[in-house]
C-alpha cells in the first residue's frame, strides 16, 4: 500500500437525544469552529450530513453558515450527504414513504449547496438490503454503514458493492475510533501513525494488492466527540500533522471523489443490521446484552424488546397504508405524508449508543403528527365511522381498530385491553404508557398499562395494589383472550378471557363485551367461576392515561371529579393517592388539553387513582431520572361466587372534549 485515503465525516449517526446540547450550542460548540477552519485551510477536505429540521434551523439563525457551506462545496472542499429528511429508521418505511424523505432532502441540499448528494448517511446504520433499489433509484451511488456490520472477511479497507433485484450500492465502512484515540491520550501524529500501521498490517499481500495500491479509511465522529476534539484543537492538528508528516502516506479525500476513481470495489453481502453499539440494548429491555447466537440483529429484534417503540410503528404503518389508499384531496393527501414523515424521526424508536429512549414527550409528538395525518386525510375524502378487525401489529392475532368522529382505538386480545386511545380533538395517545421495571421503578408490572386493564385480586393482593405495591398480573391483564363475537356493523367486539385464581387454582373466566359508538364506548363484563369450589375475592377494571404536560416530567396533569354516595368530590390536581366507595360517576379531564374521559358503572363501585412515576437513564446522571409519568384509575366490586355462578358488570365510557362540553351547556 502507498497511499492510504482518509475520509473525515460528521453525521447524525446517533440520534439526537444522545446529546443534551441545543442547536445553538452545537452550532456555537462544533458547527461553527468546523466551518471556521475549513474556511480557513483551503486544503482541509471535510465530508458532512444534515436532516431537515436541523437545516431548516441553520436557514433561520445562522444563514451565514450555509452560505460559506454553498461556498465549500463549490470549492470542492468539503461533501454534504443525503439522507432522509426526519432521518427516520428506513426498513420501517414503506417504499414511498422512503423515496419521498430522500428527495424532499434532495432537494432542499440542491437548493443550498448548490450540488445534489452523491453518498447517503443512515441513522445508527440501520441496514437492509431491500434498501439498495430504493436508494440507487433516488441517485444515490454510495452509502456509509458503521465496520461492526460488515462481514469481516470483506474488511480489505475498500469500498464493498451491494447488489439486489439487478441494482448495485457501493459501499464505504465507516469507522469511529476517535473516541479511542482521546481515552488513549493519543496525539494526531501518533494517532495518524497507528492507523497507517493498522491498515498496511491488514491488507499486506492479500488478494487485491495487486490491482490497486490504494486503500480508503473513512472515520466519522459522533457530536459529542466532536466536542471534545474541537475544544483541544485536535481536529485542526489532525490535518497539519497529515500534512507535515503523512504527505507522502495519507491523503484526505471526499468519499465520492474516492469513489469515481477507485479502482476496485470489492463485491459482498451485508445482512440487516445496525451499528454494534447501539445494537446490544436489542435483547433485554434497558440492558446490554452481546447476542452470541451468530445470528444478525435487525432493527425488528429491536422493537420485539421495546413494546412502546412498536406501538408507534404499528400507528405509523397504518397511517401509511391510509394515505396510499387515498384517492381524495391531492392536496391534503400530500399534507398527511408530510405529517407522517415528521413521525417517522428515528429519534423516537432508537435509543443512543448510550441507552438513552426516547421519553414520552417526542412519543407523544410522534402520536400527534400521525394523527394530523388521519385528520388531513378525513377531510380528503368523505369519512365513515367503522370498526374493522385485522392483525394490526403483525402477532398473528386480530385487533380491533375503531375509526370514530372524535377518536381511534385499538382493542388488543392482549390483556382484553385499549392498547390505543387517539383523541382526534387533543391528537394525543392516552394509552402511551410505560410500565413499571424492578431496575429502575423498583418494582415490576409485569404486563401493559392500557385503558380498561381487567384483575381479579384475592384480599392480601388487592391490599398491596391499593398501596401501589406490586400484585401481580390479577389473572386477565395478561390472559389472551379469544373472540366470541364480532359484528363491524353494530360495532361490537366479544371476547372471553380464562385463567386461575388464587394458589388452588381455580379456573375462572371473563366475558367482555365492547359496544363502540361516536364519542366513546359501553363495556359490559361477565366474570364467571368455572369451578365447583366457592371464593371471593375483587374485580378491578384499571385504566392508565398517559402524561400530556411536559411542563415537569413528575408533574401529573388530570383533574378528578367524583360522585360518591350522591356526594361530588372535587381534586383540582391529583398528585397523591385517592380510594373512595360507593361511586356512581368519575370525570377524568387532562388538564393540558381541557378533554375528558366520563366513567358511568352501572353499579356503584369504589375506586383506586393515583400518578405513577417511572424513572429511566438519563444523559445528565448515572442514577435513572424521573422520565414521565401516567395517571391510574381503578374501578373495583368486591365478589363472592359459587361454583358455577357469575356477576355483571357495565361501564359507560365517553370521551368529550371542549366544545362538546360547551354544547351540553348551552342545551342546559
Amino acid at each position: 500500500m502507498k497511499v492510504l485515503n482518509f475520509c473525515l465525516s460528521l453525521t447524525p449517526n446517533s440520534t439526537v437525544h444522545s446529546t443534551s446540547l441545543t442547536f445553538e450550542q452545537l452550532y456555537q460548540k462544533i458547527y461553527k469552529k468546523l466551518i471556521s477552519f475549513l474556511y480557513q485551510d483551503s486544503s482541509a477536505k471535510f465530508t458532512f450530513a444534515f436532516d431537515g429540521p436541523q437545516l431548516e434551523w441553520f436557514e433561520k439563525e445562522h444563514p451565514e453558515f450555509l452560505q460559506i457551506l454553498h461556498e465549500l462545496v463549490a470549492r470542492k472542499q468539503i461533501e454534504v450527504l443525503g439522507g432522509g429528511y426526519y432521518n427516520p429508521v428506513f426498513p420501517l418505511l414503506s417504499p414511498v414513504d422512503r423515496t419521498g424523505q430522500i428527495e424532499l432532502l434532495t432537494v432542499e441540499l440542491r437548493r443550498i449547496t448548490g450540488k445534489r448528494p452523491r453518498g447517503i448517511s443512515v441513522l445508527s446504520s440501520v441496514w437492509d438490503r431491500s434498501l439498495v433499489p430504493g436508494f440507487q433509484n433516488c441517485g444515490m451511488e454510495w452509502i456509509f454503514l458503521d465496520s461492526s456490520i460488515i462481514p469481516e472477511k470483506s474488511r480489505h479497507f475498500l469500498p464493498q458493492i451491494l447488489g439486489e433485484q439487478g441494482k448495485t450500492l457501493k459501499v464505504l465502512p465507516v469507522y469511529r475510533n476517535l473516541k479511542q484515540a482521546l481515552e488513549k491520550g493519543l496525539s494526531p501524529e501518533q494517532y495518524l501513525a497507528e492507523v497507517f500501521e493498522q491498515v498496511e498490517s491488514t491488507v499486506k499481500d492479500d488478494e487485491y494488492s495487486q490491482y490497486t495500491q490504494e486503500r480508503v479509511i473513512s472515520v466519522n465522529m459522533d457530536i459529542n466527540t466532536a466536542d471534545l476534539l474541537l475544544a483541544q484543537n485536535w481536529i485542526e492538528a489532525l490535518y497539519r500533522a497529515a500534512e507535515s508528516s503523512f504527505s507522502e502516506k495519507i491523503r484526505f479525500c471526499l468519499p465520492t471523489e474516492y469513489i469515481h476513481r477507485a479502482e476496485e470495489f470489492i463485491p459482498s453481502f451485508v445482512e440487516s443490521g445496525f451499528q454494534k453499539d447501539v445494537a446490544r440494548w436489542a435483547f433485554a429491555p434497558y440492558q446490554i446484552s452481546d447476542e452470541k447466537s451468530g445470528f444478525p440483529v435487525s432493527i425488528n429484534n429491536f422493537l420485539l424488546t421495546y413494546p412502546k417503540c412498536r406501538s408507534l410503528y404499528n400507528r405509523s404503518l397504518y397511517i401509511s397504508m391510509l394515505i396510499s389508499n387515498c384517492h381524495g384531496d391531492k392536496a391534503r393527501k400530500m399534507a398527511a405524508r408530510k405529517s407522517l414523515w415528521k413521525a417517522q424521526s428515528g429519534d423516537v424508536y432508537l435509543c443512543s449508543p448510550e441507552g438513552i429512549f426516547a421519553e414520552s414527550r417526542m412519543r407523544q409528538n410522534a402520536y400527534k403528527k400521525l394523527s394530523e395525518a388521519e385528520k388531513y386525510l378525513r377531510e380528503a375524502a368523505p369519512f365513515k365511522e367503522s370498526v374493522a378487525a385485522f392483525d394490526y401489529n403483525a402477532d398473528g392475532h386480530n385487533e380491533y381498530l375503531c375509526s370514530m368522529e372524535n377518536y381511534t382505538a385499538c382493542i388488543s386480545p392482549r390483556g382484553g385491553q385499549v392498547c390505543e386511545l387517539n383523541v382526534m380533538h387533543s391528537f394525543t395517545n392516552y394509552s402511551n404508557n410505560l410500565s413499571r421495571v424492578e431496575k429502575f421503578d423498583g418494582a415490576d408490572d409485569g404486563y401493559e398499562r392500557g385503558l380498561f386493564v381487567e384483575h381479579v385480586f384475592n384480599r392480601e393482593e388487592f391490599s398491596d395494589y391499593k398501596k401501589g405495591l406490586p400484585a401481580g398480573c390479577g389473572v386477565f391483564s395478561k390472559a389472551l383472550f379469544k373472540e366470541i363475537g364480532f359484528n363491524g356493523t353494530k360495532k361490537e367486539v366479544k371476547l372471553k378471557g380464562e385463567g386461575s385464581f388464587s394458589s388452588l387454582a381455580l379456573p375462572i373466566s371473563l366475558r367482555k363485551r365492547f359496544l363502540i359508538n361516536s364519542s366513546g364506548f359501553t363495556v359490559q363484563y361477565i366474570l364467571k367461576n368455572e369451578g365447583p369450589i366457592a371464593f371471593k375475592g375483587n374485580f378491578v377494571v384499571e385504566s392508565n392515561f398517559a402524561q400530556t404536560d411536559f411542563s415537569s416530567v413528575d408533574n401529573p396533569s388530570y383533574k378528578l371529579d367524583l360522585i360518591s354516595g350522591g356526594n361530588g368530590i372535587t381534586c383540582e390536581k391529583a398528585e397523591g393517592s385517592i380510594i373512595e366507595k360507593d361511586i356512581s360517576f368519575v370525570q377524568i379531564t387532562d388538564i393540558a388539553t381541557d378533554v375528558s374521559f366520563v366513567y358511568e358503572p352501572n353499579e356503584e363501585s369504589g375506586i383506586v387513582c393515583r400518578p405513577l412515576i417511572f424513572k429511566r437513564p438519563s444523559i445528565n446522571s448515572s442514577v435513572p431520572q424521573v422520565s414521565e409519568n401516567t395517571f391510574t384509575v381503578s374501578l373495583f366490586w368486591e365478589f363472592d361466587l359459587a361454583g358455577g355462578m357469575e356477576i355483571e358488570k357495565t361501564i359507560n365510557f365517553t370521551v368529550v372534549t371542549p366544545k362538546k362540553r360547551k354544547v351540553k351547556k348551552l342545551q342546559k
